[in-house]
């Protein structure tokens, strides 16, 4: 953190100190916006000096009431809605709703409130903020979509701690968990090369989103090194992670077939198919058969089983491991412990289940 910045904080909170010190219980002071154009300088900056006097409970700081002194002698604290709110945009993946389920049941049985809502726009979920208290944490599952400053500024009002679903979200004070899928696709694309495979496709989503389009790039620049550096294939459907059907594999690959019914690649790689029996149908409606012919290598969760369908080999995190740092991270924020708040990267692992052979020409 810069001098500057540090220095401002201090300006803050030494204001703050006089201010509270001069004031009677219940008494408000200046709002976080008034404190940013008083001191000129950002709402991170404010809501770090603030910190302190909220997490002592000197200050409360309520929706719709701003910063209110808080009375020393009579035990006023912060006033919680619950431990943990659960914020998630509805999507049509088996995985992110197991991840959900998961956590609320991990919660719970350690005595943590957990309150779920879910949202279909941003919109909504700000609309739907507005009508809760404050909460000691929230887990936001965005699903690969942009948050909006809007609803980011919403939900640092409604929740002390923020934990994002996914590393999409970064550089926000927050803590964001989830696998580099660059790194799973270089070592996919490894791994194909190294069993002999000199043609190979990609096969993803075609979203904006920053994890899907960093991917795709990575691709392309892996397929440089290729000995036809043209011999790769991106192949993107216009459909998120999750949301992929049987129709939209087969629209994609269907055309690109010869006239004896062959794909240009001896190996396919393919994200964001989270029920492999698709992927495993599609194939077999358009005439591939899996490792002989076409050898294939999802991208994923390496230990669940809808997505591999202990069929197709993954490369991928954990789903139990992701489960297990979610709820370390989700418990130390509600007790205000552990590190600062950073991104959290999943270990890549690699299962093999028999679809990726050595091409017998290429």
């Amino acid at each position: 953190m810069r001098q500057s910045t540090l220095d401002k904080i201090d300006r803050i909170r030494n204001a703050l100190t006089r201010q509270i010190d001069a004031a009677e219980p219940g008494e408000k002071l200046p709002t976080v916006k008034t404190l940013m154009r008083a001191h000129r300088t950002a709402q991170r900056t404010v809501e770090q000096a603030l910190k302190p006097f909220l997490d002592e409970g000197r200050l409360r700081a309520q929706p719709g009431l701003g910063l209110i002194v808080a009375d020393p002698g009579s035990g006023d604290t912060e006033q919680w809605e619950g431990d943990l709110l659960v914020l998630y945009r509805i999507s049509d993946s088996r995985l992110a709703r197991s991840v959900l389920q998961e956590m609320e049941q991990r919660l719970k049985a350690r005595g943590c409130s957990v309150l779920q809502i879910g949202y279909s726009s941003e919109e909504q979920a700000v609309a739907l903020l507005g009508r809760l208290g404050r909460f000691k944490a929230c887990l936001i599952q965005i699903h690969f979509e942009v948050m909006s400053i809007e609803l980011l500024a919403e939900l640092q009002r409604h929740a002390r701690a923020i934990i994002v679903d996914g590393v999409s979200a970064t550089g926000i004070d927050a803590d964001a968990i989830g696998t580099n899928w660059r790194e799973a696709l270089s070592i996919a694309f490894r791994t194909l090369q190294d069993k002999g495979h000199q043609r190979i496709g990609f096969l993803t989503s075609g979203h904006e989103a920053r994890q899907i389009a960093m991917a795709r790039r990575e691709f392309e620049l892996l397929c440089r090194w290729l000995p036809d550096p043209n011999a790769g294939r991106l192949i993107a459907m216009d459909r998120l992670p999750g949301a992929t059907q049987i129709g939209d594999i087969t629209e994609a690959l269907g055309p690109l077939r010869d006239e004896n019914g062959k794909l240009p690649f001896t190996a396919l790689i393919a994200w964001g198919i989270v029920e492999g029996f698709m992927l495993e149908r599609a194939l077999t409606d358009l005439g591939q058969t899996i490792g002989d012919e076409l050898s294939v290598l999802l991208l994923g969760s390496t230990d669940f089983p809808s997505e591999h369908v202990r069929r197709f080999d993954v490369i991928g995190n954990s789903h139990r491991e992701k489960l297990d740092l979610f709820e370390k991270i989700i418990t130390e924020r509600i007790a205000m412990s552990g590190a600062a708040p950073t991104v959290h990267y999943l270990p890549i692992g690699h299962i093999v289940h028999g679809s990726v052979v050595s091409p017998e020409t290429d």
